[in-house]
């Protein structure tokens, strides 16, 4: 959250380029993911860097006791052995074999007590023997291993006392030899041999206390450990880690310490190891952690802006092409580069190029198409007016409206050119022409045959009157004028139609008018595009729907919708039904719905279906305009709403909410 929380401010503050946010998102990622490694490495190494320590801390306590105990042992076994025959030998002969128990190691004396506790023997080594002549006949009755040796009849290792040879601290050990005592102090180096045995880490602290606290051998220790009683520390006052662990100070630093204790002698057996990171191997990987979270930020900082640069090289070339393509090249293609969804973008646009480039030829052509249409109708025009003339004199008056006919088609295809429907105005007028030839030709023919028959009748008459004749001939002029009145009053219903078809979309012209009777005049219209399908107009609008509103807006809707549902709901079939129906709503609305049984709408299209240029014929003719310029005409001319209904192979609908009196123009605008 606090990253997006950055990206929000920096927004705020100004939009970032792509490199630079390419650059800080690979260092909040470095970040952020070393962070959680660094994290999870000591979170799961440490705990077991400090239970390694410690467990390496147990064997060793435990080790050096089970050293001095064997160590000891071994000298007490020496002592014992001459203790239990030291009644049966001479004094001369025990003293040799105290001299030799001295010699074996691990002893700097060994005193002969009589029952009364005075020396009768000492044996030394040589650098001592000077010391040795003091000590024979020194009274050691008061000597505590001499008193236990005589109290308790049994061996015993004393703690810590003041030797009488040297007058150091010293370990003893006192053996019943009949009524004779044995006394042996432990030799210094011996002690400092045996903890030597199977250290790890020479470093470490290691020591060993008797029974009282006392220092009685140990290593790596301060004088201040060495003179220090350790009784407190032992007893519980010290920090509890866990199990045979203590948190113990060692020369002013905090130690975890191992703890044994040997039951025999007594004594305590103490291996430390330093604590938290004043642990060497915790302080390397810490500062492995740290090293590589500075070493990933380092060598992010050097490749981040090489990676952003590689990034967003083919956006820059990307946007150099698409400012070309704003000033009309569309030449050339587009970069591609490393990055997939780039080439794929690089890919859309340069068929975006093509399709725009087409769709503009397209459109030059369209209009080249339409003016050539435009000269043609033209000249129809003229053809049909010139020919109208020529052959029959009586109808100057049929010819004269159709001659206005003409020219109001002349200002509808004007509008129709002005609302970007010209396409369709070359269709409309031959529609027309066609719908006039057959009444007018009609018309023309029974003129004709009438014209002849005059002629005849006249030659006729010079040569001669009959009655029969007369009859004969009034007869074929009834029926031929008859025939002509009735093509002619055709034609005149046609153009009168197609006349107020004109006005209507020719001019935004508000009048009230009956629903059913501009669709029929709009079917009248479209009648010769519709008859060339095998499609059928169902029309369900009830006379009495009158609205106030603007018929040639109207008008231009529905010749939207059914000329849309023959060229793309209903393409390619064999037969179809489209459905012209409307009802009252309420009552200030109607509804109006144009529904065919086609193809339907592709769902890609569905959505935008009334945005410009979506069609599903682009670039076979279809422009995108026609469903476009419908959503316009209903929701501003009109004051109404449209909707749309559709499911592949389905068909389609429209449903066109209308009020039945539409706002003013300046209202809607």
């Amino acid at each position: 959250m606090r990253i997006f929380s950055l990206f929000d401010r920096s927004t705020a503050a100004g939009p970032w380029r792509l490199r630079t946010s390419l650059v800080v998102l690979m260092l909040l990622v470095t970040v952020v993911t070393f962070s959680v490694i660094g994290v999870t490495v000591l979170a799961y190494r440490l705990p077991g860097i400090l239970a390694e320590e410690r467990q390496v801390m147990r064997v060793q306590a435990s080790t050096l006791a089970d050293h001095f105990e064997l160590s000891l042992a071994a000298i007490e076994g020496r002592l014992g052995a001459i203790a239990a025959v030291s009644g049966s030998l001479p004094a001369e002969t025990l003293g040799r074999l105290l001299d030799a128990a001295l010699g074996e190691g691990g002893l700097q004396a060994v005193y002969l007590l009589n029952e009364r506790g005075v020396v009768d023997h000492v044996a030394v080594p040589d650098a001592l023997a000077a010391a040795r002549d003091n000590l024979v006949g020194a009274d050691l009755s008061r000597n505590p291993l001499f008193l236990s040796a005589r109290q308790l009849v049994r061996r015993e290792w004393s703690d810590r006392y003041l030797s009488p040879l040297t007058g150091a601290a010293a370990v003893g050990l006192s053996i019943p030899a009949g009524g004779q005592v044995i006394l042996a102090e432990l030799s210094p180096e011996f002690a400092a041999a045996i903890i030597g045995v199977g250290v790890v880490n020479n470093a470490n602290p290691l020591l060993v206390v008797d029974r009282g606290g006392e220092h009685v051998a140990g290593r790596n220790l301060a004088e201040s450990d060495v003179l220090r009683n350790w009784t407190g520390d032992l007893g519980g006052s010290a920090e509890r880690v866990g199990g045979d662990l203590l948190r113990l100070s060692f020369s002013g630093a905090e130690h975890d310490t191992a703890v044994a204790r040997s039951p025999r002698l007594g004594w305590t057996f103490l291996a430390a190891s330093p604590a938290g990171l004043a642990n060497p191997r915790v302080r390397v990987t810490v500062g492995l952690v740290l090293a590589g979270f500075i070493g990933s930020i380092v060598l992010s900082l050097l490749l981040a802006p090489l990676w952003a640069a590689r990034m967003s090289a083919p956006l820059q070339s990307l946007m150099a092409r698409t400012r070309s393509l704003a000033s009309g090249d569309f030449s050339g293609a587009f970069a591609r580069g490393p990055i997939h969804e780039f080439n794929e973008l690089a890919g859309d646009m340069e068929s975006m190029a093509k399709a725009v480039e087409q769709r503009q030829s397209d459109l030059e052509h369209s209009e080249e198409r339409l003016m050539q249409s435009l000269q043609r109708v033209q000249q129809l025009n003229l053809e049909l007016e010139e020919r109208v003339e020529r052959r029959t004199a009586a109808l100057a008056r049929a010819n004269q409206e159709l001659s206005e006919a003409m020219a109001t088609l002349q200002l509808t295809q004007t509008e129709l050119t002005r609302a970007e429907m010209l396409a369709s105005l070359g269709n409309l007028v031959g529609g027309v022409a066609h719908e006039l030839n057959t009444p007018i030709g009609n018309g023309v023919m029974a003129i004709t045959t009438l014209h002849d028959q005059i002629k005849d009748f006249r030659r006729e008459m010079e040569e001669g009157l009959r009655r029969s004749t007369l009859n004969e001939f009034v007869d074929r002029l009834e029926d031929g004028t008859e025939i002509a009145v009735r093509n002619l009053q055709r034609a005149n219903d046609l153009i009168a139609s197609f006349k107020q078809v004109a006005v209507d979309q020719t001019s935004v012209q508000r009048r009230r008018f009956r629903l059913a009777a501009l669709v029929h005049e709009i079917l009248v219209t479209l009648n010769p595009t519709i008859r060339r399908t095998p499609f059928r107009v169902d029309v369900e609008v009830p006379e009495e729907l009158v609205l106030d509103s603007y018929p040639g807006p109207l008008g231009q809707v529905l010749t939207n919708l059914l000329t849309n549902a023959i060229g793309h709901g209903l393409e390619g079939r064999s037969q179809g039904t489209i459905r012209i129906a409307a009802r009252m709503l309420d009552e200030a609305q109607v509804l109006l719905e144009v529904v065919d049984d086609g193809a339907g709408i592709p769902p890609e299209l569905r959505e935008r279906i009334f945005d410009p240029f979506v069609t599903s014929k682009l670039g076979r003719g279809g422009t995108g305009l026609g469903l476009h310029i419908v959503w316009n005409t209903v929701t501003v001319v009109l004051g109404g709403s449209i909707a749309v209904d559709s499911d592949p192979g389905q068909g389609t609908g429209f449903r066109i909410v209308l009020p039945l009196t539409a706002p003013q123009q300046g209202a809607a605008g």
